[in-house]
């Protein structure tokens, strides 16, 4: 008797293997996830197809029995969302699951089944059977898919109300992948994208989230969603850091000064004095017994880990570093040691982005010791969540695979007390959406309060008036949910070139200023940086990095005509950083190389590459994004803060070697330093740590005008046109929210 598909327990396909028995999807690179209930019987259907469609009414009756009353739609989507995720597809550009509109949905890969499956399978229960398939729907390969087991269909079909019911409950359950209970998310705050939660914790007793947005500082009971706001007093803005074990009172950080560091508080939920810890400080934790307080500091272009008492006294720095940026600080149970994300944030590391080091440090050795290295991408600098719970486990975020890159999830690690290394493998906890930043955990440990961002940029065109004093039609240019990132503009000044994660790797895009979709310029398996032109405005040159573990540092300059076409070589050198070019007349175009973190200039040919090194003309700078003007005579970078606190702006002058200095007072950070089109003045992406961004027009005499202002949504590049006409600003726009996680 011939044996059906649904008893082959094991299913392979490009570098995937599913064991259809328990859900498990394990990937060549030896990861395991555990696929949800409903997901992996959507995947069994699909996989089971040969290739051909599987209709949303064949998935209803097959999922959802007749009297089983529930939202199928929103359930089926939500299976095939989750699924995709499982398997880092997307809906846009998607490797396995073809989504056929109105129709279903096809999976796209060749699927070799196990060739032990049909001597096993006794082993394996069918789900539920299907009733008969409308005529005309489907080819008749699949007319007797499943055979009819009632008792089977039965209880599979109570199983299955009870997981889908949970989907209309805006809960998210999981497995453990070594067999825990069921893992439930419910969101605790719904916040619009213009109102983002910019911080949230859950209170030791487990009873409160508290949280701010730019709209104010709040308590929230969990259970009920009754919410009040904290008075903390007028003029009193402020981020909740760490509450205190009497879920009574928080370290809070407060930023009096836009120009210095955010000050630390204790203050109480019902209102009262507050009291003033420190000066300098953030992101603080306190200790599980209440009596210390670890936080993070800046010191020049350093951060430090600090330690104080509860009151503030005896604060002492522990370890730092100008290299990289820390997450947030989780204390261990025991209150001796703490944990942190560590990332590298300098420019400097080229073979892959920033690495990333989870570690544990030993208040009483006063050392670290390394947990998990994570060097393909590492995480997104400051944004790690870490949380140490009760019963020894270490809860830290790793970055999805592409196409999901721009993903974090939680994994778990029990720690051995002793050594403080792992002593088994890491478990996953969640698999959503967005960049998991901040989290807190209830003094028992069976509540996490988790906070997810998904900062994304785009591109905005804005017009100039004819004098250039003032913005109009703002208006977004691009339309996809990925990173994009202008560079520069045709010489026509109607077309924006950019590059882009929108397909995985980061391409090369050109997109008219009336146009909504981009055109791919130049596309591959390599990340691409920096795109810009060539002094004739006929190619544009770029930056292919050096891979993860690259045997060196070599990156490659190419150049592809602005009509598209093939790429050709330029030049190749280690470290090779950016590369700008003036505009005719002017047909110098520089590039930086930076090795060792020192950082040099040399003039290059974008048609031979002969290069020429700066060797006392051009000064190493302090910072590493700088810019060319257009008439090619001067080069200009932010500078960091004076004495004063004031940051600025130095413009070299190349022909002389003279630097001049411009203030511009008023903000913490400078960002996309660009030339106007005359080169007689600067546009500017600035912001303070208070939340507040705009775009500046600096003239070189030293005149600053505050051209456009946002707040809770940062401004980090501004492109104008070859006419002077617009404006290609790169804005952040975020989604923030906290999510309540149980029974991990």
């Amino acid at each position: 008797m011939a044996t059906s598909r649904f008893s082959r327990p094991v299913a392979s396909f490009d570098r995937f293997e599913v064991d259809l028995t328990t859900g498990d999807l394990r990937s060549d690179e030896g990861k395991a996830v555990r696929i949800q209930q409903l997901p992996l019987q959507v995947l069994r259907m699909l996989l089971s197809a040969n290739g051909d469609a599987v209709t949303r009414d064949e998935l209803r009756q097959a999922l959802w029995p007749a009297q089983t009353f529930v939202d199928f739609d929103h359930g089926l989507n939500t299976a095939v969302k989750k699924l995709r995720q499982a398997l880092g597809d997307s809906t846009e550009n998607p490797r396995f699951i073809e989504t056929l509109p109105k129709v279903g949905y096809r999976f796209l890969m060749p699927v070799e089944w196990g060739p032990e499956a049909d001597n096993q399978r006794e082993r394996v229960t069918p789900i539920v059977a299907v009733a008969a398939k409308p005529a005309g729907l489907a080819s008749t390969k699949r007319t007797t898919l499943w055979k009819i087991l009632i008792p089977a269909a039965i209880v599979a079909s109570i199983l299955l109300y009870l997981a889908a019911a949970k989907l209309f409950k805006d809960a998210d359950v999981r497995h453990h992948s070594d067999g825990l209970p069921l893992i439930r998310e419910l969101r605790l705050t719904t916040n619009p994208e213009d109102t983002p939660i910019t911080s949230g914790l859950i209170s030791p007793d487990g009873k409160y989230l508290v949280y701010a947005d730019r709209t104010g500082f709040y308590l929230r009971q969990v259970e009920t969603g009754e919410t009040h706001e904290v008075p903390l007093g007028k003029d009193f803005e402020a981020l909740p850091e760490s509450w205190f074990p009497d879920s009574i009172h928080l370290v809070v950080s407060r930023l009096e000064d836009p120009q210095r560091q955010p000050t630390l508080w204790k203050v109480s939920v019902f209102g009262g004095p507050a009291l003033k810890l420190t000066d300098a400080g953030y992101r603080a934790s306190v200790s599980p017994d209440g009596s210390q307080i670890l936080f993070l500091r800046q010191s020049g272009d350093s951060e430090e880990i600090w330690q104080m008492q509860a009151d503030g006294i005896g604060a002492n720095r522990l370890t730092g570093s100008h290299e990289y940026s820390f997450s947030q600080l989780a204390w261990a149970p025991e209150g001796r040691r703490f944990a942190y994300a560590r990332t590298k944030t300098r420019y400097y590391t080229m073979r892959s982005s920033p690495d990333t080091q989870i570690e544990i440090y030993d208040l009483k050795d006063q050392k670290a010791s390394i947990v998990e290295y994570v060097r393909d991408r590492g995480l997104p600098r400051g944004g790690a969540a870490i949380g140490w719970l009760p019963d020894g486990r270490l809860i830290y975020p790793l970055r999805e695979p592409r196409p999901n890159q721009q993903d974090t999830n939680l994994w778990a690690v029990r720690i051995d007390p002793q050594t403080s290394k792992p002593a088994q493998p890491a478990t996953r906890l969640t698999s959503g959406n967005g960049i998991a930043v901040q989290l807190s955990i209830s003094g028992d440990g069976k509540r996490i309060a988790l906070r997810r961002h998904a900062p994304q940029t785009d591109i905005f065109i804005a017009d100039l008036n004819q004098s250039g004093t003032e913005l109009a039609k703002v208006q977004r240019l691009t339309l996809d949910s990925r990173n994009d990132n202008a560079m520069a503009w045709t010489a026509d000044s109607n077309t924006v070139i950019s590059y882009s994660n929108r397909d995985g790797p980061w391409h090369v895009f050109k997109q008219e200023i009336h146009s909504t979709q981009a055109e791919r310029l130049v596309g591959g398996p390599d990340d691409l940086y920096a795109p810009r032109m060539t002094p004739d405005g006929r190619n544009v040159i770029y930056i292919v990095r050096a891979r993860s573990g690259a045997p060196s540092d070599d990156a490659q300059l190419m150049r592809v005509p602005i009509e598209g076409g093939i790429s050709q070589f330029v030049l190749k050198a280690p470290g090779l950083w950016d590369a700008v070019c003036g505009r005719l007349p002017s047909h110098l175009c520089i590039y930086a190389q930076i090795q060792d973190e020192h950082q040099t200039f040399h003039s290059f040919d974008p048609e031979s590459g002969q290069s020429v090194e700066y060797r006392d003309a051009v000064p190493a700078g302090d910072n590493f994004n700088w810019v060319l003007s257009p008439d090619g005579q001067h080069l200009a970078w932010a500078a960091s803060q004076d004495p004063h606190g004031t940051v600025g702006i130095r413009v070299l002058n190349l022909a002389e070697g003279r630097i001049r200095e411009i203030p511009v007072p008023g903000w913490s950070d400078l960002f996309g330093v660009d030339w106007a089109a005359d080169s007689h003045s600067l546009w500017i992406a600035a912001r303070n740590s208070g939340g507040s961004s705009a775009i500046l027009r600096v003239q070189t005499d030293g005149r600053v005008a505050n051209m456009l202002k946002a707040r809770n949504q940062d401004f980090y590049w501004v492109i104008p046109s070859p006419d002077g006409r617009r404006l290609a600003i790169v804005q952040e726009m975020n989604n923030s929210n906290v999510s309540l996680l149980e029974n991990f």
